[in-house]
């Protein structure tokens, strides 16, 4: 389903590559490790990200997240952006697994303007079972009151026990929307992948976005945009 912001009425969103990235920490001592400059331009290593997920979205592979090398096409390709040759890659993907809690503060407040209109929003992640953990601490949202803002469900795949691109993993989300009579077709969901956010949230019968801020999807025909403040304004412009 294409995305039309004018009949848009709630919003879900992913969580790895929407509101956080792969720690660059651990990444720029690997690659001083292997004799290699580090980008000073924190944004290589988003961009780094981005190529990878671009592999995967090109990729002649299996669509399972949880298949053995399904992320060896990610790790080669922000390896390769990095500098990082074909002889270092196994070792250099120990690096990247670091952790996902390098925070997209700019997202992270776009959200939050969303959140200050008053729509309805949700996340959907695939995770490891702390995405509520994740939410909270990372300043993004939780369910129920609180500090920050609210949202009618945060769906973790290890809790439900189904991954995107299943479409059933939206079904959480889905449902606390419609008790305020919100159906999914003008319900938008906000992604940074082909194979899972794409996918999976076109088979639920939800409009889709993917954040596509360095450019690497421009052969595909869905709707992309840069940030969630481009979003945000689509929005409420």
């Amino acid at each position: 389903m294409t995305f039309q912001p004018d009949s848009v009425s709630a919003a879900i969103f992913d969580i790895g590559g929407v509101f956080t990235y792969p720690d660059y920490e651990p990444v720029k001592a690997k690659l001083i490790e292997l004799g290699l400059q580090p980008p000073a331009d924190l944004q290589q290593y988003r961009r780094a990200h981005h190529a990878g997920v671009r592999a995967l979205s090109d990729a002649d592979r299996p669509t399972r997240e949880d298949h053995e090398d399904f992320w060896e096409l990610y790790d080669q390709a922000y390896a390769a952006l990095l500098g990082v040759g074909a002889e270092s890659v196994e070792e250099f993907r120990i690096a990247v697994r670091g952790g996902w809690s390098w925070v997209h503060e700019e997202n992270v407040a776009a959200f939050h303007r969303l959140a200050a209109t008053g729509m309805p929003l949700a996340i959907v992640s695939n995770n490891d079972g702390t995405a509520p953990d994740q939410m909270r601490d990372y300043g993004v949202c939780q369910v129920g009151p609180g500090p920050l803002p609210t949202v009618a469900a945060i769906v973790d795949s290890t809790i439900a026990g189904v991954a995107k691109p299943d479409p059933a993993i939206f079904t959480d989300a889905i449902d606390a929307f419609g008790a305020a009579g919100i159906s999914p077709n003008v319900i938008v969901y906000v992604g940074d992948t082909v194979h899972a956010d794409v996918v999976g949230a076109t088979n639920a019968g939800l409009q889709v976005v993917q954040l596509d801020p360095f450019e690497q999807h421009t052969h595909y025909d869905h709707a992309r945009l840069h940030d969630l403040d481009e979003f945000v304004d689509a929005l409420t412009s």
